[in-house]
């Protein structure tokens, strides 16, 4: 019998079927769950499709470059964290190379400002992004495989919060974060080894 690749799947499936056999290794040591092999190949092409579907969603809302011709993405994240009264705790910004897309750059930036947030020993916390998609993969607990460690990751930081809410904000009312971002994102063009 030839067997033949899951219709529609461009990606290879050995790293997906690597991936499953190491999960479910995992799964039977550690919590004496164990799969047919049948089961571990669905998950597999689940897990393939899911990347490709992931990476298509991606590949559309990719960031422009300054340089059309590079292959690698840059990216300026900037946060600011403030008192409800509106004044400010800290601010900062990061740059980053590579970055497959723009909802990506967006997780990397709140991962980035939550993380400041509690090293700042602040545990009542309200997270706004001008994300939509990212704050409706939080708020509803879904996940797209290019987000799956970065989603796993805030969450984790939110456990040692007393509470988190994460927020949609309109990069209107987002301007001194999308300032930030905007000016280490000029610095870094204008820089010629950047």
């Amino acid at each position: 019998m030839i067997n033949l690749p899951p219709t529609g799947l461009v990606t290879p499936l050995y790293p997906w079927i690597f991936w499953v056999l190491w999960t479910s290794r995992n799964q039977l040591l550690f919590e004496d769950k164990s799969f047919s092999e049948t089961e571990r190949m669905l998950k597999a092409i689940k897990a393939a499709v899911k990347w490709q579907e992931a990476t298509n969603l991606l590949t559309a809302t990719r960031l422009p470059t300054k340089k059309p011709n590079s292959v690698s993405l840059k990216d300026c994240m900037g946060w600011v964290s403030t008192k409800a009264g509106g004044s400010v705790l800290f601010k900062g910004t990061v740059t980053r190379r590579n970055v497959a897309s723009a909802l990506v750059a967006e997780a990397m930036a709140l991962k980035t400002a939550l993380l400041e947030a509690v090293s700042h020993g602040l545990t009542d916390i309200i997270c706004f992004s001008d994300s939509k998609c990212l704050i409706d993969l939080i708020t509803r607990k879904k996940t797209v495989v290019a987000l799956q460690g970065l989603l796993h990751d805030l969450g984790v930081l939110s456990d040692s919060c007393n509470s988190i809410s994460f927020c949609f904000i309109p990069r209107g009312r987002n301007e001194v974060a999308d300032s930030l971002a905007k000016n280490a994102l000029f610095c870094l063009s204008n820089n010629p080894s950047g």
